[in-house]
């Protein structure tokens, strides 16, 4: 890990001459090469956080493991009643069963690595698709009032229902029977794998701009107005413009931005951009001539865009007129991502002869939260 802080700090002193000497090639070259070397750091943090997990998981779920191993191998029934027996649950009529625990939980690892917005939502699993969330967008009313006075009656809070809109994700990786048989392969690893790049790939673009038909409505499929949290209704998320038709070159507005945000969210609040806009965001400089950004170069420390940990999402748009390529906010609050139907497995021995398919499928759904929570940043004068 020190290696990485030593080029990450070479990295930075060098994205800066190129900045100051208008070297554009070099910056957009070292500005991903930052990029780079912040997505192994971070990789190699949670390969240490993962350890103990999943060591833990491995001793719980052998038994169920070596069911469902005989079951993608050979689909014993046999084998599937003990599996059953440990926690590997039948999906029902619509064949298939669940994976066990500690592979379900391998995957999990991945989407969250993968999807880097599952990270910093609010995630829940929910056993019924008819989930509500009820959400006070305003206390009950409170007024003055003197010793010997009156008390009267004051105004309720008003409740909201939010319900998350859900989609299904499906996966069908192939395998022949050959590779089954042999014991050396590893068949796991090809499931986790396979199905969890296909599942964050889908689930993290429809996190950020899902319309909500057959899939959750995103984080960007908001009404936005210009208007703050006083003047403007529940449902409708501040927006702040960027200050140029087409770029983002005004760290003024970016400041404005976090400044939108109430203190309250402020205190767990991130930024949510993708690698372009993260590069204009990087070149800018306070009024006294300080860039705004900031490498992380010590354990455990992020890099930071006006002191705020930055997340990197590369589904968030790109800069342009009228886009919306940076977010701010306290995501748990504002954001909920609802798992309804664990990661379930169906061998499918017939459709592609002589190919074993693996049809894999998930239930999710999610919807913004708290309007208030975030904020955007919106490209344009």
């Amino acid at each position: 890990m020190a290696d990485y802080f030593n080029e990450l700090k070479t990295l930075e002193h060098e994205f800066k001459a190129a900045i100051d000497r208008k070297d554009e090639a070099a910056t957009e070259r070292l500005n991903d090469a930052i990029s780079t070397v912040e997505a192994k750091m971070r990789d190699l943090e949670k390969v240490a956080n993962r350890a103990a997990v999943e060591n833990e998981a491995a001793a719980a779920d052998q038994e169920a493991k070596a069911a469902f191993s005989s079951y993608m191998r050979r689909g014993s029934t046999a084998e599937i009643k003990a599996m059953s027996a440990t926690g590997g649950d039948p999906v029902g009529s619509e064949g298939g069963y669940t994976v066990p625990r500690q592979l379900a939980s391998n995957i999990r690892v991945l989407l969250t690595d993968l999807s880097p917005f599952r990270s910093v939502a609010n995630v829940i699993s929910v056993s019924t698709p008819d989930f509500r969330i009820p959400v006070s967008p305003a206390g009950a009313a409170a007024v003055w009032t003197g010793e010997k006075a009156a008390r009267n009656e004051t105004g309720a809070p008003t409740i909201v229902e939010v319900v998350p809109t859900f989609g299904e994700l499906t996966a069908k990786p192939y395998v022949t029977q050959t590779l089954l048989e042999d014991s050396a392969y590893d068949i796991e690893q090809f499931i986790t794998s396979s199905v969890a790049t296909e599942f964050a790939r889908a689930e993290g673009a429809a996190f950020i701009s899902g319309d909500g038909v057959n899939k959750p409505k995103g984080l960007l499929s908001v009404t936005t107005a210009l208007t703050a949290d006083a003047a403007r209704a529940y449902g409708t998320v501040q927006h702040v413009t960027s200050g140029a038709a087409s770029d983002i070159t005004n760290p003024d507005k970016l400041l404005a931005l976090t400044l939108s945000l109430k203190a309250p969210y402020r205190v767990n609040a991130k930024w949510l951009t993708n690698r372009d806009a993260l590069l204009r965001a990087r070149t800018l400089k306070d009024t006294t001539g300080q860039y705004i950004w900031r490498a992380g170069l010590e354990a455990g420390q992020a890099s930071t865009l006006l002191g705020y940990e930055v997340v990197e999402d590369e589904n968030m748009p790109l800069v342009a007129a009228g886009a919306i390529p940076m977010a701010f906010g306290d995501f748990k609050a504002a954001y909920t991502i609802a798992d309804r139907v664990q990661i379930s497995v169906l061998r499918d021995i017939f459709s592609a002869d002589p190919y074993v398919a693996f049809r894999t499928r998930m239930r999710v759904g999610g919807v913004v939260v708290d309007t208030n929570a975030y904020k955007l940043l919106k490209v344009g004068a």
